[in-house]
């Protein structure tokens, strides 16, 4: 049986669940369309925080409350800024966030809704896994209103889609639909329209059947491996093959398939 929502902070700013093995982590500001703000910044580090330290949470969901997943900055958050200020409020608050969930042992599936927009789109593009409805978009909107991206926006898209393809999205700063962004790797999967929370807590309990710790790995080594060489690569996998190799769960899963019965990792 599912844990009740409940607020992460006192701005009730994003809430958090879990469904058995899942953390469901919601953007709660639907008024403002998720916009970020500080108290959305901290309630969204403080419940990574949380699913990252709970041995029982597997994998992630994050989702928005609302019409939408997330329209971005809220604008009236930087009203009356430096540009010294500007810069500065990004690095502090934006790098880590988006570090943050690059770096968390556990796989996040984004699951869509309504629209993601500028900042919002890095937030869904942080996540290692994507479901979007049949009639949601990205749409890269820095562009429409004299800004660059920022938040990490620019890097996330030119992995996903390459330098010419993420030049076009950034600026053109029109809206990309569902379809077209499973074309080009903006997201893995489509759901229908009322389903996606459905669609998105199956895909994530399949995942959360396989090895925690292997898991882990697999996003470390894959994340290491866009940026470096091969041979590099190569000695990062070994290096990190070590947690596998100790592990309960790698006999386990030897076992298992020797006896050809379904395996039951514990993350140990």
């Amino acid at each position: 049986m599912a844990n009740p929502e409940h607020p992460i902070n006192s701005n009730s700013a994003v809430l958090y669940h879990e469904e058995g093995p899942v953390a469901v982590i919601t953007l709660n500001r639907p008024s403002r369309y998720n916009a970020f703000n500080d108290a959305l910044i901290q309630g969204l580090n403080t419940s990574l925080d949380q699913a990252a330290a709970d041995p029982n949470i597997r994998v992630i969901i994050l989702r928005g409350a609302g019409p939408g997943f997330s329209a971005g900055a809220d604008l009236g958050l930087f009203a009356g800024v430096t540009p010294e200020q500007g810069r500065d409020y990004i690095k502090s608050n934006y790098r880590p966030l988006m570090r943050k969930f690059c770096d968390l042992p556990k796989p996040i599936i984004g699951a869509i809704h309504g629209t993601a927009a500028g900042v919002g789109c890095a937030l869904a593009l942080a996540c290692d896994l994507r479901v979007m409805t049949e009639d949601a978009s990205f749409r890269y909107a820095f562009i429409n209103i004299g800004l660059g991206p920022d938040g990490g926006a620019g890097w996330f898209l030119a992995r996903a889609v390459g330098y010419s393809r993420a030049m076009e999205i950034a600026c053109s700063g029109e809206k990309i639909g569902a379809d077209r962004c499973l074309e080009l790797g903006l997201t893995n999967r489509i759901a229908p329209v009322g389903e996606m929370m459905a669609f998105a807590l199956e895909w994530a309990n399949e995942l959360a059947q396989k090895a925690p710790i292997a898991l882990g790995i697999t996003k470390a080594d894959l994340q290491f491996a866009i940026d470096h060489t091969l041979d590099e690569t190569v000695d990062f996998e070994a290096d990190q093959q070590m947690a596998a190799f100790s592990s309960e769960d790698l006999r386990e899963g030897v076992g298992a398939f020797l006896a050809k019965r379904p395996p039951r990792f514990k993350g140990k």
